[in-house]
């Protein structure tokens, strides 16, 4: 009963925005000619008409070189209005919360949420979700030029309570904490989300690298520090850089996720240093390191991290971003202790082999690079890729001088599993020093948006004009047995009959300091009326199947409830499922003597007010 009531939370609020509010217009002059082999999108500056601008940090003035690797940002719906909102993070003052308006804009609600009372607060890396399954996002944020981290506990309405202490997570030590990435995910599946948190330049003998188990049910929302007993201790991590890591740890992005199909959550790290790590979950409570059997982790500096199926052969793959260039007179063994020669994309091969892809695939090349994301930008069902980059210093420089301070940013289009540059031709021009990079659809018009915070300026969010031409699903999960945010369960979509499974992951990781929305965004190709089977399957409710949904339309998946909406329970959404409803509505025991397997009060509650009425028809007709 206590899931079920948690559950019915998630249906009291009003859907995000008006149906009649029109999205902004691009402010981009007249695209470039489009490219006739695919669906041409281009991307606008939209951040100045979106509301958005602040500073992560003056770098005039940062206290250290972490500092000036700075900069996060977490996409989610903080407020329960179904819009996605967005959470930053700043070394020099109050985390942001901006919240989105649903008209293409966002409002600062930082006072209101309680942040700017906060001022201890001084945060780099960040991650959302619900650590207390209680129906809303709380937040974790990794600590900078501070003794410890933060957790802030949402009381539903996007006004939040830093706990960190008295819930177990802060991490408090004497030194200070140079904190980087975050991600949630239930590595133990007892239903409740742990938390990895890790850190970079700490050479003390106990690393601020964590892994956090929640208490679960006898505790939600409670941690424990496990990470000497299940295995996953990096201070020790021994990297082959020029300079050899001997101690401390040097990590800047972690993520769960199930690289080897086990059901399990493994736990992946993009680390400085040739220390990148992978740790497969043995579903017992701990993990076992096997990064160099799996053929992984010969990145040189891991820094940025993303995990998708780049060629649709239903095996996740990692991209890893790192630092290439070929001018040798910029960096030499007697001025840096780093290597040059770019980004990692580890191909799964299954059965826990990787092979180096990078150089196939023609994604070594991103300069100096930080916070990436796989994503469909054109629908056209298959992943592109996005990273950005950037650093003001460089050894035997002026501060403020690098040649990499202006690197352009890099997006790359997937062209059947090797990818084609086209950032310039998409209007994706930032030079600025990008850190955290993360993908999610604020104006809710069926194409991904990109959001790009940079160190010592102003953050970019990029609208992504001519996505939408061609046809999308979105699916949103909702646990009842799992976690309640669904993370670490697998959507699998078939576009078309005879067509391969587009998989995807639900997702609480780390891209660089920063976290992309949960839902799964899938490209369905050119003028596709409705997607021919949806699946999902989770950590630990029993698989769920879908047919003929149709496409243009977002979706909520109710675990062990079924498709919102689908009240005759037969796997899809037709007019049988009006009849149903307004059956429902006129006389209830009647329907339930039909359908005595459909839970009608949760999946006839299409817009989510609380209750089953008039209302929910309207909503129905829509999907339909």
């Amino acid at each position: 009963m206590a899931r079920l009531s948690v559950l019915l939370l998630l249906f009291l609020v009003p859907a995000c925005g008006d149906a009649g509010i029109e999205t902004p217009a691009p402010t981009t002059p007249t695209p470039p000619t489009p490219d006739i082999r695919v669906n041409a999108v281009t991307f606008s500056d939209e951040t100045a008409a979106a509301g958005i601008g602040y500073q992560v940090v003056d770098v005039q003035m940062v206290a250290s070189e972490r500092e000036l690797m700075a900069g996060g940002a977490a996409a989610g719906d903080f407020d329960g209005d179904d819009c996605v909102d967005l959470f930053v993070t700043r070394v020099d003052d109050t985390p942001i919360l901006y919240k989105n308006l649903g008209n293409g804009t966002f409002m600062d609600v930082s006072v209101a949420a309680g942040l700017t009372a906060m001022t201890d607060v001084k945060s780099n890396g960040v991650a959302c979700g619900d650590i207390d399954n209680d129906g809303d996002l709380d937040v974790y944020l990794s600590g900078i030029s501070s003794p410890r981290n933060f957790l802030l506990i949402n009381n539903g309405s996007a006004v939040f309570t830093e706990e960190g202490q008295a819930r177990g997570a802060a991490v408090e030590t004497v030194e200070q904490h140079f904190g980087y990435g975050v991600a949630m995910g239930d590595y133990d599946k007892d239903g409740y989300l742990d938390i990895s948190v890790v850190d970079w330049g700490n050479t003390n003998v106990l690393s601020h690298s964590r892994l956090l188990r929640n208490l679960g049910a006898a505790m939600p929302g409670h941690f424990e520090d496990k990470t000497i007993d299940a295995g996953v201790d990096i201070s020790q991590s021994v990297g082959t850089s020029p300079v050899p890591i001997t101690n401390g740890s040097y990590a800047f992005s972690p993520r769960f996720t199930d690289l080897d199909n086990d059901g399990n959550l493994d736990l992946i790290m993009a680390n400085d240093f040739q220390t990148s790590r992978l740790f497969w979950n043995k579903g017992d409570g701990t993990f076992e390191d096997g990064t160099v059997a799996a053929g992984v982790g010969s990145d040189e500096n891991g820094m940025g991290s993303t995990v998708g199926d780049y060629n649709l052969d239903g095996l996740l793959d990692w991209f890893v971003t790192s630092i290439y260039d070929t001018q040798a007179n910029r960096c030499t063994t007697l001025l840096c202790n780093w290597g040059a020669s770019g980004n990692r994309l580890y191909k799964n091969e299954g059965n826990r082999i990787f092979s180096d892809a990078t150089d196939a695939a023609g994604v070594r090349d991103g300069g100096w690079g930080w916070g990436a994301s796989f994503f469909d930008m054109d629908n056209d069902s298959d992943l592109d890729l996005v990273m950005t980059n950037g650093i003001p210093f460089s050894p035997g420089l002026a501060p403020l001088s690098s040649p990499y301070r202006t690197d352009p940013m890099a997006l790359w289009r997937n062209d059947e599993g090797t990818f084609t540059e086209v950032s310039t031709l998409s209007g994706v021009l930032d030079t600025q020093m990008g850190k955290g990079l993360l993908v999610f659809d604020f104006d809710k018009d069926g194409d991904l948006d990109i959001f790009v915070v940079n160190n010592g300026g102003t953050p970019v969010l990029y609208r992504n004009n001519g996505g939408n031409n061609w046809s999308w699903l979105r699916v949103k999960v909702i646990g009842t047995a799992s976690n309640r945010d669904g993370i670490g369960a697998r959507v699998s979509v078939v576009p078309t009959a005879g067509a391969l499974p587009r998989v995807q992951e639900i997702d609480g990781g780390s891209n660089y300091l920063a976290q992309n929305e949960r839902t799964a965004h899938f490209g369905l190709g050119e003028n596709v009326a409705a997607a021919f089977s949806v699946d999902v399957a989770w950590p630990l409710g029993m698989p769920q199947a879908f047919t003929n949904l149709k496409a243009n339309r977002e979706y909520y998946v109710v675990e062990n409830k079924g498709l919102v909406g689908d009240l005759d329970g037969n796997g899809t959404l037709d007019g049988d499922d009006a009849t149903a409803l307004a059956l429902f509505i006129a006389d209830a025991g009647m329907y339930m003597a039909m359908y005595p397997t459909v839970d009608a009060d949760v999946i006839g509650d299409i817009d989510r007010d609380g209750d089953v009425d008039a209302d929910d028809e309207t909503a129905l007709a829509n999907l339909l």
